[in-house]
């Protein structure tokens, strides 16, 4: 039986293709790829692929750099803060007192000027000038320096200074003037004293505490200096420059006057008020004068004195005094020692100097020539007198002079005693004979000046 439904196809054209799965009209879809109205899948593709190549440029160190603190920012903050809580208290704890501490270590603070004057038995009055030379601008508080003996084993200071505060700018001149202190242990001072007088230098030791500031920066510094100071060399040069007899002696004994020389090596001026001096000849007491404020500045200083000459002790112990002036004689010489007596300020005994002085001898060696010329012009105040006759009036005879001379001949020939055998009793008035000629000349020197 035929099948009542049949397709109808009447309507389709006969030219249109048939159905298919690539498109509405079938066929192998090819024309429809290629439609003007629809792009190209190979054209699109390659768009693609141009643009990803563009942006895939190489960053540079720098977009790195800020790509990598922007991803790990709070890492480094973290530790900054970490690390300036531990440099920042070694800077200010430990290393900006170091550098400070090094820069002190470093000064010499050599003295180059000062004085140390006696006021009375426990107060000095002391000056200091030294230098710093520093590196960096800084400021200095005010400072105690002790003073003392580094040679001492325990730290005992003998007195301390006060330095006033400080601006250092390179080399600067520091001066600490006129303080008076008050003597902390009289031995060390003493002790220090002592080398003062024996050495040609002599050490001062400083210790003291501070605080230095560098702008808005401070720093405790501690001032420990041991410097070498030029001092007295026991003396060297002393002398006896001129003496003169007091005839007649004033009421309260002074037969004696003159000057001396002290010299003073040193770089710090010495006070030590009204000094006393036992004169001697061996260990023959000849007198006691006294030089008046002695203030003794770098250098020779002549110094008035006077005092008394113990003629009777002169006379008693004339043999015994010229025992010990024998090698002396040789010379031509006399030698005068001076011992200190005493030490006075105000009527107040300084004892830490005559605990020094008073231990102490120091030398004299006058020319005979002049000091007959001194003794001779006390007696004749540079008159025209007959210089002789004068010494038999003082003497009541020549046999004073001729024992001198006769001492003093035999003293200086007895080394030639087998090659010359003159008679004593013709070498004492030949000796007299010159001393008469030489004090003639003398004389009439004097009497020109």
């Amino acid at each position: 039986m035929a099948s009542a439904f049949h397709e109808d196809v009447s309507h389709y054209e006969p030219s249109s293709p048939t159905a298919s799965i690539h498109g509405g009209r079938g066929g192998d879809g090819q024309a429809a790829s290629d439609a003007p109205g629809r792009g190209s899948d190979a054209t699109s593709s390659a768009d693609h692929v141009q643009e990803k190549t563009a942006a895939a440029v190489p960053l540079t160190k720098k977009q790195k750099f800020k790509r990598h603190c922007g991803r790990f920012w709070w890492w480094y903050l973290i530790g900054h803060i970490i690390f300036l809580a531990i440099f920042l208290p070694i800077l200010f704890l430990v290393i900006i007192p170091a550098v400070v501490q090094r820069i002190i270590d470093n000064q010499p603070m050599p003295i180059s000027d000062g004085s140390f004057i006696v006021l009375s038995p426990d107060q000095l009055n002391v000056s200091i000038v030294t230098q710093l030379d520093t590196p960096l601008p800084a400021d200095i508080d005010p400072v105690t320096l002790f003073m003392y003996n580094k040679d001492t084993p325990t730290f005992s200071p003998f007195v301390n200074v006060t330095l006033p505060p400080l601006h250092l700018d390179g080399e600067t001149e520091i001066k600490l003037t006129d303080q008076t202190v008050t003597i902390t242990n009289e031995t060390e001072l003493i002790t220090w004293f002592g080398q003062v007088f024996d050495q040609p230098s002599v050490k001062l030791s400083t210790r003291g505490d501070s605080t230095v500031h560098l702008g808005k920066l401070h720093s405790n510094a501690h001032i420990e200096k041991t410097v070498e100071v030029s001092s007295l060399n026991k003396l060297s040069g002393f002398a006896i420059e001129h003496l003169q007899l007091m005839l007649p002696a004033l009421e309260n004994g002074t037969n004696i006057q003159g000057t001396l020389n002290l010299p003073n090596w040193g770089a710090l001026t010495l006070g030590i008020g009204d000094l006393s001096l036992n004169l001697m000849s061996g260990d023959v007491r000849l007198g006691l004068i006294t030089v008046y404020n002695v203030l003794l500045p770098h250098g020779n200083n002549s110094r008035y004195f006077n005092g008394e000459l113990f003629l009777d002790v002169l006379v008693q112990n004339f043999g015994k005094i010229l025992a010990s002036q024998e090698d002396a004689l040789n010379e031509g010489n006399i030698q005068i020692d001076a011992v200190g007596n005493a030490t006075v300020v105000d009527g107040q005994h300084i004892r830490y100097i005559e605990a020094i002085l008073n231990k102490r001898r120091v030398s004299s060696t006058i020319p005979v020539t002049k000091l007959l010329g001194d003794l001779i012009s006390s007696f004749t105040n540079n008159t025209d007198v007959s210089l002789p006759a004068l010494f038999d009036d003082v003497f009541g005879n020549s046999t004073f002079i001729e024992e001198v001379l006769s001492h003093w001949n035999m003293a200086s020939n007895s080394t030639a005693a087998a090659k010359r055998s003159l008679p004593i009793a013709r070498r004492g008035p030949g000796a007299l004979s010159l001393l008469k000629l030489g004090m003639k000349m003398s004389s009439k020197w004097l009497s020109t000046i």
